[in-house]
């Protein structure tokens, strides 16, 4: 075996400083050391993702690349990858990824030259991880504690996604009467992959695509998705960003210019655009009043950020439905009420004595319908949204006119009443429902305050999460009634009708595993699993509520709960508990990553 190569962060420095036998005036040129068979590394190349490094490549033309880095102890897990000739190429070396923190990582790179095969063993000692996660708690990052995997998902990695405020956000804050909108909800991005040893093997710098003082880079960092060419892209405040594995920035984009307020959702789809929840700006209602809008455009853009498309939900749907509005408990987070009314049900005049701005209430310019994911259907060239504040599901098509509605009948208008959905049992007869969604003598059940919903082409269905805050339209006697599920429906948008054919939480989880925000389920073809991530149990006590709740030891903290299952079954393959240790930070989304997808 050939002698490995031992690169420290110091060592490196010093390694890029030494100068060339045919030093010029344009500096030092970094060399590799004698018995390097490549190039020289470079620890975090575009200072974005710490846990990466690259092996240049010295004039070397190599093909078929295997990259492994190894476990950092037996009960570890180890992680190998091929590298595409081209990302070869693209990186400008070996991308080298899943590198442990604060730790003296061995990872192997084979590869073929000249018609030969080569291997080299290499070694680099990394920083101690440094995501920002909570300045006000000891914490580096949350605590991952793996509670169970099944073997053959022990090569599982998942890409979780947390909310985490820094404090320094007023200088911009956007939540005004002046200039009412979604601008106020910030902070430091919290986007990091987890092996199932739970073990942290990349995070992005939470300091290089964040500013809170500068109005283009403020805002979360939220809704990442996976592009087709094996990229990352989210959206952020004021605009979207798409950004390499290795954490080169691709591109960066600006709103079109009549949009702002970008949040919850980029998703490129089947036609390669790229879909964003965002809002308007200077928005004229019927009334003549001036507002900017609140979590209600839904804008479609090329990859070079040109607006193609839009959908003005205000215009589209019914501002003023207020039945899933009124059943909301008005402590919850995203509502901004008073905390003190955890467990108060909203009222009328809650509704109408609402200031305008990101405050739940009927009518445009307040949180009326407050969308949180958007799916492609490209079989009729429609968009499908969740709708947490109308505990809706709904699609659209490209005429903006609505195909069908899931949820309960109470509060829609003559205007929608053959788009609701008629739910129905395996022989497609139809349940006895009424108007709040209380289905008797069936499982079937509607989803409330949903966070996701997205189709599994696979199966002909539609995953959603049902968070389940306002179920039936109203609130428990007990806050600890409280549930949420991963459920899966069959749509026949035939014949108008649901079908209920799978959920997990309501029985296996309960109180415990009630998230009432964020959250998402998602079908996952390689291993024909259903993943779920009940991303904000715990949040802030019962109720869900915020700000000056008392705390203890039992209440105030997000224990996550992210769990895989083999399609149709509600025994958990993988279940992986992750706790914030910060009463502010919360889990967002999860997914599944594949290392071979996004460095081919």
């Amino acid at each position: 075996m050939i002698k490995p190569l031992i690169y420290s962060v110091l060592a490196l420095s010093i390694l890029s400083t030494v100068p060339s036998a045919q030093a010029n005036p344009m500096g030092m040129k970094p060399q590799p050391v004698e018995d390097a068979p490549l190039g020289y590394l470079i620890h975090n190349p575009y200072e974005n993702a710490p846990l990466t490094a690259l092996v240049t490549l010295n004039g070397h033309v190599i093909s078929d690349v295997e990259v492994t880095v190894h476990a950092k102890d037996d009960s570890g897990v180890s992680i190998t990858y091929l590298v595409d000739d081209m990302r070869i190429m693209d990186e400008g070396g070996v991308p080298i990824f899943g590198l442990y923190p604060a730790h003296l990582n061995n990872f192997t790179v084979k590869w073929t030259e000249n018609s030969q095969q080569h291997s080299h063993d290499y070694q680099m000692l990394t920083p101690d991880i440094d995501m920002g996660f909570s300045e006000s708690q000891w914490a580096k990052a949350p605590l991952v504690e793996v509670e169970h995997v099944d073997t053959d998902f022990k090569d599982r990695l998942y890409f979780v996604n947390w909310t985490n405020p820094d404090g320094k956000t007023s200088q911009l804050m956007h939540n005004n009467l002046e200039a009412p909108g979604a601008f106020s909800w910030d902070g430091k991005p919290g986007f990091f992959i987890i092996d199932t040893a739970g073990d942290i093997r990349w995070y992005l710098n939470p300091y290089t695509t964040h500013n809170s003082k500068s109005f283009d880079t403020a805002g979360y960092a939220m809704g990442m998705n996976v592009t087709k060419d094996g990229n990352m892209v989210w959206v952020q405040g004021q605009g979207w960003k798409k950004m390499s594995l290795m954490g080169r920035m691709i591109s960066e984009h600006s709103l079109p210019g009549n949009f702002i307020d970008a949040s919850h959702e980029g998703m490129e789809a089947a036609n390669s655009n790229i879909f964003i929840r965002a809002a308007a700006k200077d928005y004229r209602r019927p009334d003549g009043m001036l507002v900017n809008t609140i979590r209600d455009q839904i804008i479609e853009v090329d990859n070079t950020g040109k607006l193609v498309d839009y959908w003005d939900l205000n215009t589209i749907l019914d501002p003023l439905r207020d039945a899933a509005l009124l059943s909301l408990d008005a402590g919850a987070v995203c509502l901004n009420i008073n905390a003190s009314h955890i467990g108060h049900q909203t009222t009328l005049e809650d509704l109408k004595n609402a200031p305008y701005g990101d405050i739940h209430g009927v009518e445009t310019g307040r949180n009326w319908i407050h969308v949180n994911s958007i799916d492609y259907d490209p079989k009729d060239d429609s968009i499908i949204i969740s709708s947490r504040h109308q505990s809706s599901v709904i699609k659209i098509g490209r005429d903006k006119q609505v195909k069908w509605i899931l949820s309960p009948k109470k509060g829609w208008s003559e205007a929608f009443a053959d788009k609701l959905l008629t739910p129905v049992n395996a022989k497609g007869k139809p349940l006895n429902c009424n108007e709040k969604g209380l289905c008797s003598n069936s499982e079937f059940d509607f989803s409330y305050t949903s966070h996701t919903a997205y189709l599994v082409p696979e199966k002909g269905t539609l995953t959603v999460f049902d968070n389940g805050d306002g179920r039936h339209l109203g609130q428990p006697m007990f806050a600890t009634e409280k549930y949420s599920r991963s459920v899966e429906y069959k749509i026949d948008e035939t014949n108008m009708t649901v079908e209920q054919v799978w959920q997990y939480g309501k029985q296996e989880l309960g109180y415990e595993g009630y998230s009432p925000v964020t959250s998402i389920v998602k079908y996952q073809a390689d291993k024909n699993s259903m993943m779920s991530y009940f991303a904000s149990a715990g949040l802030f006590g019962l109720g869900g509520g915020y700000g000056n709740v008392k705390m203890d030891e039992t209440t105030g903290v997000v224990k996550s709960i992210l769990v895989e299952h083999r399609y149709g079954e509600t025994e958990p393959a993988v279940r992986i508990n992750i706790n914030s240790h910060d009463m502010f930070a919360t889990g967002y989304r999860a997914q599944v990553i594949r290392v071979n997808d996004m460095l081919k």
